[in-house]
């Protein structure tokens, strides 16, 4: 027996032609809930609201055009017959690692232009990150994406036919590897939030986020079933997590070394 039986729906509600997505609106909550977040350390180091709006914004546009144009060339071949999808974002198709990347880069060159510490507002915003991560996750589920094999358990959430493998079409539930994954980054938003908390160095704080979503999301992909890029056997978003992982380690490491040295 499952908990649910029923596929969900991606529309809220409609007016007239305009449908209203959960989407949408999980990906704002996600927002709002990692501003309100991060704003609960900043304010610590007497920073004003209005240079965190300035930050969130630019973070904001630069994440989602990341998401979006990294979800795009990956599935280029579903966006190349009808170009108009690209910017349908409220029904989908939003990528972390691309999110990362843009909003990485667009915190470099606004902390390079307000003169501000890097590594200590990118450690504020690691927990916040990963709370919207794992707010961000629900709307996979309403959209019946990020799901794994078949599933007997009473936790496994339905797909409608048209959103199963083809391997799996006579299967009715599968499981929420979203709902797993938005479990792993809770967790790892408490771990972040604490560190901030306590006198860990910043360049820790974003090595230990950069490590943690790497792992996670690297064992995550192993059970996917929806279709990516491959290279050598792995998914190209375990590659990326690899990289994640990697980064973490050197920002670790690197740092002893030129302890040792001197």
């Amino acid at each position: 027996m499952h908990w649910l039986n029923t596929p969900p729906s991606a529309i809220i509600f409609s007016i007239g032609p305009v449908n209203f997505y959960w989407y949408g609106l999980i990906m704002i909550l996600a927002i709002a809930s990692g501003y309100c977040l991060t704003w609960s350390l900043a304010k610590k180091h007497n920073w004003k609201s209005s240079d965190l709006l300035d930050l969130a914004f630019n973070i904001i546009i630069g994440g989602l055009i990341g998401a979006r144009l990294y979800h795009v060339i990956i599935h280029w071949y579903d966006y190349s017959h009808n170009l108009i999808d690209i910017v349908k974002i409220w029904e989908g198709g939003l990528a972390i690692h691309g999110a990362i990347i843009g909003g990485g880069l667009a915190l470099l060159l606004t902390c390079h232009k307000r003169h501000w510490p890097t590594w200590q507002v990118a450690s504020w915003l690691t927990p916040s990150l990963a709370l919207g991560q794992a707010i961000g996750r629900w709307g996979n589920f309403f959209n019946q994406e990020l799901f794994g094999p078949p599933t007997n358990r009473p936790w496994g959430v339905p797909i409608d036919v048209v959103y199963r493998p083809i391997e799996y079409s006579a299967a009715t539930h599968f499981h929420p590897l979203f709902l797993y994954e938005s479990i792993a980054c809770s967790l790892l938003a408490l771990i972040l939030y604490y560190l901030n908390r306590h006198t860990i160095k910043a360049q820790y704080i974003v090595a230990t986020y950069l490590i943690g979503y790497g792992l996670i999301r690297f064992v995550i992909e192993f059970w996917r079933q929806d279709p990516t890029l491959y290279l050598l056997g792995w998914r190209w978003p375990q590659w990326i997590s690899c990289f994640m992982i990697l980064g973490g380690l050197w920002l670790i490491i690197y740092p002893l070394i030129l302890r040792q040295k001197h």
